[in-house]
């Protein structure tokens, strides 16, 4: 063999042998990351998805509105890590197999890490309710009704349970109200608070009658409910001898009748923002195939596209 192609062949295997040596080192040295660390980003901690007025029924249009919008979360990046909602989980008189269906469509939100907590609404029924959802009735801060604190990093929200219920299931459309123990509940529990707090239930305010309980707090900064499936900002002045205003919030259905679509809450660390994903109108019923949407309809869902509402969470004294 040829001394010069000997010796060349000699440098390439020790350029070779060098180029192993490096990779080696380098698969060595190298350290796979934790699984907790490559889903540290899959969820926001200060996103909460509201959804309300689901009034889920075997056989009818809104479990399919209500999978659009479970479909829609789970596409979400990164993950809401709540989900409220805000009543009317069942249709018109609470019956226990309209929750075994809300079971079973909540279930891949769950299973995914979310956690979903509800408020009552006046088509709900209690009892049947902690059937098909105990541990969420187990769950409440406040004994006597369903009322859960959900916590985020840079606010909190009480969930307050507005429910009147009559012994007639059909007995369902009383005015919400928060009886004697739920009203000093929420007055010694926002006494106490220091960090921002959002009260949210499923009747607007005017009915529940918390105002004076909500103005002599410094840390409440809104009020969210559902019932009138409307997307409905507004702000509620105390009197005319004071500054002190709050703002609340109508939510849309996510699939009955009116405005339908859900609201994204992101709790920023001066202020929250709550953005309207609108995804129809109809009333009563959604359009059947081939049917023209009338104008007015359609006037509507264009108005309502894109809306944002903030919330201040400093307060005027």
């Amino acid at each position: 063999m040829d001394r010069r192609l000997f010796l060349s062949g000699l440098m390439a295997l020790g350029c070779q042998g060098t180029i192993l040596k490096t990779e080696a080192s380098a698969l060595t040295n190298y350290v796979m990351p934790r699984v907790g660390s490559r889903k540290k980003n899959r969820f926001d901690e200060n996103l909460v998805v509201f959804i309300s007025d689901m009034h889920i029924q075997p056989g009818g249009h809104t479990p399919v509105c209500f999978k659009k919008v479970v479909d829609e979360i789970l596409a979400m990046r990164p993950l809401p890590r709540n989900v409220i909602g805000l009543g009317d989980l069942a249709h018109l008189y609470g019956r226990l197999e309209d929750y075994q269906l809300a079971r079973e469509l909540f279930a891949p939100l769950e299973k995914a890490g979310i956690v979903v907590t509800h408020a009552m609404g006046n088509h709900d029924r209690r009892e049947n309710f902690a059937k098909v959802f105990p541990e969420k009735t187990a769950a409440t801060v406040c004994p006597g009704h369903i009322v859960s604190v959900v916590e985020t990093p840079n606010a909190d929200i009480i969930v307050l349970d507005s429910l009147q219920q009559g012994e007639d299931e059909k007995d369902c459309n009383r005015p919400g109200r928060f009886d004697e123990a739920q009203s000093k509940w929420l007055k010694q529990t926002l006494q106490d608070y220091r960090k921002p707090v959002f009260l949210a239930a499923h009747h607007p305010l005017k009915e529940v009658r918390a105002e004076e309980i909500i103005f002599n707090s410094p840390t409440c900064c809104g009020y969210i409910h559902g019932h009138d499936h409307r997307w409905r900002p507004e702000w509620i002045h105390r009197n005319w001898n004071t500054r002190q205003m709050l703002r609340t919030l109508c939510l849309p259905s996510t699939g009955f009748w009116g405005d339908i679509g859900y609201m994204c809450f992101h709790l920023g660390t001066d202020c929250a923002t709550a953005s309207l994903v609108y995804r129809d109108f109809f009333f009563l019923d959604p359009l059947k195939p081939n049917e023209q949407k009338p104008l007015q309809w359609e006037l509507m869902e264009e108005d309502h596209k894109g809306e944002k509402c903030r919330f201040a969470y400093e307060r005027i004294k």
